[in-house]
């Protein structure tokens, strides 16, 4: 709940903020028509299971995926370890150029992704590790892998 507000402390959108995430889900088909001008900040919330394609952005006719929805505003991945791995290390070039290139035979397009990543994730696969309210019942082994998909290269 507290990711949810985080949009709302973070500065109005300028103008050119505004138009430039209005383009953004225009172009991926997220506005009705007369919908006007985006003004609110952008919160996005992918499951776990979204395909690459969908956070990163692509597909036969090429359209902005969840990293480009959340420009200007928050990407909130919940259960960060139930991402993909190889997901998850799609994320590092855009967090780093602000951008994301999508590239196919006849064309190559570049979506911005300037957004705040937040991650949440609980201590091993169960949720219970190091609590008192209920016994984790995860073995040593599960509760590694599960926290191996967080690479700590990924994301300084």
């Amino acid at each position: 709940m507290l990711s949810e507000r985080v949009p709302t402390i973070l500065p109005d959108l300028t103008f050119e903020e505004a138009l430039e995430i209005t383009k953004i889900h225009s172009v991926s088909g997220k506005i009705e028509s007369g919908t006007g001008l985006i003004t609110k900040r952008p919160f996005r919330r992918p499951h776990y299971t979204s395909s690459p394609i969908s956070i990163i952005g692509g597909g036969r006719v090429p359209k902005p995926g969840e990293i480009s929805l959340a420009h200007f505003g928050v990407l909130f991945l919940d259960e960060f370890p139930e991402f993909k791995k190889g997901t998850l290390e799609l994320l590092r070039g855009p967090l780093e150029d602000k951008s994301v290139t999508i590239s196919r035979v006849n064309s190559t397009i570049t979506y911005p992704s300037k957004f705040m990543l937040i991650a949440s994730m609980n201590p091993c696969p169960c949720g219970y590790y190091g609590t008192d309210d209920n016994k984790c019942n995860c073995s040593e082994k599960s509760i590694l892998r599960y926290i191996s998909h967080v690479s700590r290269t990924t994301f300084r």
